[in-house]
């Protein structure tokens, strides 16, 4: 190549080393822009509980606590700690609709995914739910159920209930945390539930 034809390339080409610096710079530009472009976790999607289900009783661990503190009779205790429930849950953006069945029993719950309190007078573990809210975990994973209670002796309390996924959505684990005012214990316990299918 003549002295002639080299002052005809663009400047970059006649030196490697800037051209390679331009590169440089240019990838470390893109790749800050990727970081600060990350997704935001606000706006991630939300888990999706849509399914058939059955409760693992031999996973999930014994309601029995929760429910003899809220005041539930000792045959409902049983039933709860012995049956093998089936759920079914249809989830849209705005709501999560849950019909649990079991031999002799039937609760249909519609939780509302827009964090508004919905009064409710659902009958939830042997006591009375008076207000609901239901929202999403920061996120977006778990959803919380916040329910104010009343219990059979007439104590005021908060039945907490948080649902999320695991096992690339095979596995549905609902956690109860029960809290009576005046009380500085609180009682929880866990279900699994597997996806049918």
């Amino acid at each position: 190549m003549s002295t002639s034809d080299t002052k005809k390339l663009p400047a970059l080409m006649r030196f490697p080393v800037l051209k390679s610096l331009t590169v440089l710079a240019w990838l470390a530009l893109f790749s800050l822009q990727e970081t600060y472009a990350a997704p935001n976790p606000d706006r991630l999607g939300n888990s999706n509980f849509s399914g058939n289900w059955t409760l693992d009783l031999r996973a999930s661990t014994s309601l029995d606590p929760l429910m003899n503190q809220i005041g539930a009779g000792l045959l409902d205790r049983q039933y709860a700690s012995q049956t093998r429930l089936k759920a079914t849950l249809e989830q849209t953006d705005d709501e999560l609709k849950i019909a649990t069945r079991g031999p002799g029993f039937a609760l249909e719950e519609t939780l509302y995914l827009d964090g508004h309190n919905n009064q409710n007078n659902l009958k939830l573990l042997g006591a009375t739910s008076v207000n609901a809210r239901t929202a999403w975990s920061k996120d977006h994973k778990e959803l919380v159920e916040t329910h104010q209670i009343k219990t059979k002796q007439g104590k005021d309390g908060e039945l907490i209930i948080k649902r999320s996924l695991m096992d690339q959505g095979r596995t549905l684990v609902v956690s109860y945390v029960l809290r009576l005012n005046g009380d500085p214990n609180q009682t929880s316990a866990r279900q699994i539930w597997r996806k049918e299918g």
